[in-house]
């Protein structure tokens, strides 16, 4: 019996229809396999492949102007510039500083020529043509020995002591200072308190904006229209 069952295990393992079947399966099997690894890598390149042309789209949508961060000190003075990817959040420590600042330079009158020439660029960097506070202020600075600063001085100076600058809303702001005028000999004369409203709006950077620009107003901040009156 054993000597029987072995032999057919031995005719069996040399049958040449079942190694056939053997070699045409193992076949079968490297296909399968091979075709669901190139299934699985081109599944992987087309993801790939879409990764890349979505970022493409995405880079090609983006603004192709530089923004930049600018570092402001106590005084909204800028004391650093560098190249930011997103704009920063204002603060409004910074918004004071600076209104604070446009109010001083407006209305501050000095014998200095260079030292009053230079409070006026700051008051125009942050003016644009076409607003109303750009024809007042050209209406200030140019009109009779009473407003013009160059012209005043020749007969007195003015220097502004901020007292404090209060929000009324997210684009008005309240500001009162004091005036003290004394005449060139340095004799004091009178004290004025003031108060103004100045309306103000940011606009963001543009192609068109230069580093000068930015270093002179660092957020883009404007001053839309603005009133100031001597308090009772």
């Amino acid at each position: 019996m054993n000597l029987f069952k072995k032999k057919n295990n031995q005719a069996e393992a040399e049958s040449p229809y079942l190694n056939a079947r053997r070699v045409w399966n193992a076949h079968e099997g490297e296909l399968l396999v091979s075709r669901k690894l190139w299934q699985i890598v081109a599944l992987l390149a087309l993801i790939i492949a879409l990764s890349a042309v979505s970022g493409l789209i995405y880079i090609g949508q983006q603004p192709k102007f530089i923004p930049y961060i600018v570092e402001v000190d106590k005084l909204g003075e800028a004391v650093g510039v560098g190249i930011a990817a997103r704009a920063p959040v204002i603060d409004d420590r910074v918004l004071r500083a600076m209104l604070a600042s446009f109010v001083a330079d407006a209305r501050m009158v000095t014998p200095d020529v260079a030292v009053q020439r230079k409070a006026v660029f700051r008051v125009y960097a942050l003016l644009n043509q076409g607003d109303p506070a750009f024809l007042k202020m050209n209406e200030h600075m140019n009109g009779d020995d009473e407003r013009n600063p160059f012209k005043r001085a020749a007969k007195e100076m003015v220097s502004v002591q901020i007292v404090s600058v209060l929000p009324q809303s997210a684009e008005t702001w309240l500001v009162d200072w004091v005036e003290e005028i004394r005449d060139r000999q340095g004799a004091f004369l009178r004290r004025d308190n003031m108060r103004a409203l100045l309306n103000i709006y940011i606009a963001p950077s543009s192609p068109k904006t230069t580093e000068e620009q930015i270093l002179r107003n660092p957020l883009g901040l404007f001053v839309k229209d603005y009133s100031w009156t001597r308090k009772m």
